[in-house]
């Protein structure tokens, strides 16, 4: 295009008026690419291709369900190859030793260890992953180095560095006594996380997403109606519930650790005991979700017309449950408390009234009874919440403990849209 005698002056003049005139012959071009690049989260989210997935069971180790899934899953790894070939699927036991013990956990609750202030305390102490100790070495009173952190804050810690990183740190230097790592987004290498749990509660099965995460509340649509329909014709109890954080740094659970987080719960399910049915309608509702990521990395215009139909008859909103705003330590929504007794803060001074016992998901109205002291009185809905609300995670075992928030859950019946996966003004008939 140059002669190589033409000046360099001149050949910057005519790159110049060759650039100006393309804007000014394609203008929209330009502003539009701008925009998909700039002003489409939510647009750039779903082209995504999500191939890291990861699926973790034993978060907390006496939930024996999901740690039976992974290790299935394992033993099938040649065919879910075959079947989802643009997946590269993983698995990963959340709390080893927690699970040795068959306890929840054994210092605190690793599903609350995920939050900037929790990951900024595992990483303000330099700890390597193979420095990782038993809870018997969180004893050694001789190792001053290492026993400064509860064992689940240092396995956060190692998950992070697995499936993240959630943040990215200046850490602290081995000369320094404690220093506190400045924080900024990560980039995980996890595409998803998808964490299985059990619960005590009559939760059915239950698909947990976030607000706003619209690769997620997409999958929990699609997930939500496929297990629908496969459980006896949709009379099974099949729930999807969306917390409400502000956003991905916000939530303190496993799942955030990945770019994107999926769970799976399923009740009721004694605490350390294998169900058939709850494995099944896990299992059921990891490989539907399976089966939504590849449809979401191969055939998306497929994909979008199959969850149309699905939804077309609601206008594209889906139904839900979003859960109500944590306000205490250890809570992932917010709950209506129970006290404890003196001597022990895991041990209630309320049980849950019989008329609540059960009813997950079901209404319950200012005065309805849903306590029962020590004296044998009744304490009634005082409508704190609201004049009317929904319970979950009714007299769920681990939330006898302190560091999982104690007391029931709240929830708000409600819907959201499929295309934003923003949750919707409540209609007047829900």
């Amino acid at each position: 295009m140059f002669h190589k005698n033409t000046p360099p002056c001149h050949i910057l003049s005519i790159l110049f008026a060759f650039a100006t005139s393309a804007l000014l012959l394609f203008p929209a071009k330009a502003i539009a690419i701008n925009m998909n690049n700039n002003h489409h989260p939510q647009h750039q989210q779903q082209q995504q291709q999500l191939k890291n997935i990861v699926v973790v069971g034993g978060t907390h180790g006496n939930e024996y369900t999901g740690v039976w899934c992974i290790k299935a899953l394992d033993r099938q790894s040649q065919q879910i190859q075959t079947q989802y070939p643009s997946l590269d699927v993983s698995t990963l036991l959340g709390n080893p030793q927690a699970h040795m013990a068959n306890k929840r956990f054994l210092h605190e609750d690793l599903n609350r260890q995920f939050s900037k202030e929790a990951l900024q305390m595992a990483y303000s102490h330099h700890l390597d992953a193979s420095h990782y100790l038993s809870s018997q070495k969180y004893h050694d009173k001789d190792d001053t180095t290492t026993t400064t952190l509860p064992l689940e804050i240092k396995r956060a810690r190692e998950i992070d560095q697995i499936l993240g990183p959630k943040f990215k740190f200046d850490a602290p230097t081995p000369s320094s006594s404690t220093g506190t790592a400045m924080m900024a987004h990560g980039t995980p290498a996890a595409h998803v996380v998808i964490d299985l749990h059990s619960t005590t509660s009559n939760m059915g099965l239950t698909i947990i997403v976030a607000e706003g995460d619209v690769v997620m509340t997409r999958a929990a649509a699609y997930v939500l109606h496929k297990c629908t329909e496969a459980m006896s014709g949709g009379r099974e109890r099949v729930h999807c519930l969306v917390h409400t954080h502000a956003s991905r740094e916000a939530r303190p659970n496993l799942s955030s650790t990945g770019q994107h987080g999926f769970t799976i719960e399923v009740g009721p399910v004694p605490q350390g005991v294998l169900r058939h049915d709850a494995v099944e309608k896990t299992q059921l509702a990891l490989h539907a979700m399976l089966e939504y990521i590849h449809l979401h990395n191969t055939d998306r215009e497929r994909l979008d017309d199959i969850l149309k139909k699905m939804y077309e008859g609601s206008s594209l909103r889906v139904p839900c449950f979003r859960s109500a705003s944590a306000v205490r330590k250890g809570e992932m929504s917010g709950k209506i408390t129970w006290p404890c007794v003196p001597e022990n803060p895991n041990f209630p001074a309320y049980m849950v009234h019989k008329d609540l016992q059960d009813a997950d998901f079901e209404l319950v109205k200012t005065g309805d009874p849903i306590f029962v002291d020590l004296d044998g009185n009744v304490i009634c809905y005082d409508g704190s919440y609201g004049p009317s609300v929904y319970l979950m995670f009714v007299n769920e075992a681990g939330y006898y403990y302190e560091s999982s928030g104690t007391g029931v859950s709240v929830a708000i019946k409600t819907e959201y849209d499929l295309e934003t996966g923003r949750l919707l003004e409540i209609r007047d008939e829900l």
